[in-house]
């Protein structure tokens, strides 16, 4: 009776483990969905979340500076091409934090990001203490901001600058330019006289920028929670839906943030909004690579990152006023009214007559391309390389003195690449998120297995059993066969 208990047991368990196993293997899928839709959503208590909120792995800032080797030739004669050298790159680690949080009904985030950078003197490659030579941006915004007005009225604008010492050319340290700022007299008048737009009493690249909440804008962002494909997609930037920057589509606010993306299947191109410069840039699909033992799709740019409307028609809507040639766009409108233009580093990819027109550019696909790599089935970036170069416009004029033997030309100012990296301890962790799908499968198809060989054990021991059971009935029925025949 005892074996019979057993073997009850045992085709229980065997029987319950399979059904249990091949349930959890049909319903894997829906199951690992459930989890995804759960974790890479943003949500207070996501994975997603954690990732986001604050930057998680080290990201730097570099920066490089143009200095002018040639300034007393360049300002004294209109045929003389401005030389250039590369100074830098001076690092800076970086820190990203999203503040001021409201999370909204319709399934978006309204936030504003705080960047807080702090120098690193070991992974740079000089000191802030550096002097650079260049054109000074508020000589170079003032005469950009009177370019249509009448001749009398920069010629007193052009006095007014003799008068105060106005340069166009000047050196001041790498931290003056960059955070620090630097006092100028003609920046204080046109400010009163509404000469100009900047709105700040030093100028500096990231004057007042560091360790600002307010400086970047307010986003509005899709949390992905309606629709997991919309993680990370900007709705919204400072309460619009468009910006009044560029006309048409050009004016869109679309892309993601660029540090938070969906799952990206099949995409052959990304989109991301760029605060900075008040809209969104797209490129392209490249190829795959592989970075800490995870496979990502690597995006880059290509030569209609900046196209002017030759190459792709749609981009027509970027020639603000007077169309430039295809490489560089104009952020003037964006940028306080300064002549200030993007483009990739050294020029690259853009029209020649960019270089052309200056030396010391050596544009390079290694060193100058903008990359991002993205795990596709998570959206987590692998590496990011975001590379843009800031030009100031400098325009030959009859009337102003300072500007009357200039050549037009784009000068290049700086440089500067945002670096990020996964690190082995996250990868391990998209590692798992990604293998969990197939794990999962294979862990429920063997407790289905492990439930079908306790069957089996369960069968072949009844059976022995059984047979054994008969065995002993013969052997019973021989033995009182036996003993009968001896008493007769």
């Amino acid at each position: 009776m005892k074996m019979w208990k057993k073997l009850a047991i045992i085709f229980t368990i065997g029987i319950l483990l399979t059904i249990v196993g091949l349930t959890l293997a049909i319903l894997w899928s829906t199951i690992y969905l459930s989890i995804i839709n759960t974790q890479l959503p943003l949500t207070p208590s996501s994975t997603n979340y954690e990732l986001w909120r604050e930057t998680p792995i080290p990201m730097f800032l570099k920066l490089y500076m143009f200095n002018m080797t040639n300034y007393e030739e360049y300002i004294s004669s209109n045929v003389t091409k401005p030389k250039f050298v590369e100074m830098g790159p001076y690092v800076f680690s970086e820190t990203d934090y999203k503040v001021n949080q409201v999370w909204n009904e319709n399934g978006t985030i309204t936030y504003l990001r705080k960047r807080v950078w702090h120098f690193d003197e070991k992974m740079s490659a000089g000191s802030l203490s550096d002097k650079v030579t260049n054109i000074n941006p508020v000589t170079a915004s003032v005469a950009y901001a009177l370019r249509f007005k009448q001749p009398f009225f920069r010629d007193v604008v052009d006095r007014m600058m003799k008068a105060v010492g106005q340069q166009l050319v000047i050196t001041k340290t790498v931290n003056e330019l960059l955070f620090e700022g630097y006092n100028d007299t003609m920046l204080k008048i046109a400010r009163k006289f509404n000469l100009t737009e900047i709105p700040f009493e030093k100028f500096a690249w990231f004057y007042g920028r560091n360790g600002s909440a307010p400086y970047d804008g307010t986003f509005n962002m899709l949390t992905g929670t309606t629709n997991m494909l919309d993680i990370g997609v900007v709705k919204e930037w400072n309460y619009n839906s468009k910006v009044d920057y560029y006309p048409g589509e050009c004016g869109a606010v679309k892309g993601t943030n660029g540090d938070l993306w969906p799952p990206l299947p099949d995409n052959k191109t990304i989109s991301f909004f760029v605060s900075d410069i008040c809209t969104s840039m797209s490129i392209s699909y490249d190829n795959t690579t592989v970075y800490e033992g995870l496979t990502g799709v690597k995006y880059s740019s290509d030569d209609t990152l900046f196209d002017n409307g030759t190459k792709v028609p749609s981009r027509k809507c970027y020639c603000v006023g007077d169309c430039i040639p295809s490489g560089a766009l104009n952020i003037s409108l964006c940028k306080w009214g300064a002549p200030a233009f993007i483009s990739l580093p050294h020029f690259y990819l853009a029209d020649e007559s960019y270089t052309n027109n200056i030396d010391g550019m050596e544009p390079n696909k290694e060193k100058h391309e903008l990359s991002i790599a993205i795990e596709p089935k998570t959206g987590v970036p692998l590496n990011v390389n975001a590379k843009l170069q800031l030009n100031l416009l400098v325009q030959h004029d009859e009337v102003m003195s300072v500007f009357k033997n200039i050549k037009t030309t784009f000068i290049p100012m700086l440089w500067f690449t945002q670096e990020a990296y996964l690190t082995s301890d996250y990868a391990s962790t998209v590692k798992f998120i990604i293998i969990l799908q197939s794990l999962g499968a294979v862990t429920c198809y063997g407790i289905a297995c492990i439930g079908i060989l306790i069957i089996c054990i369960g069968a072949f021991l009844y059976i022995r059993h059984s047979l054994r059971g008969e065995e002993n009935q013969v052997l019973l029925s021989r033995d009182e066969n036996g003993i009968s025949s001896i008493n007769g």
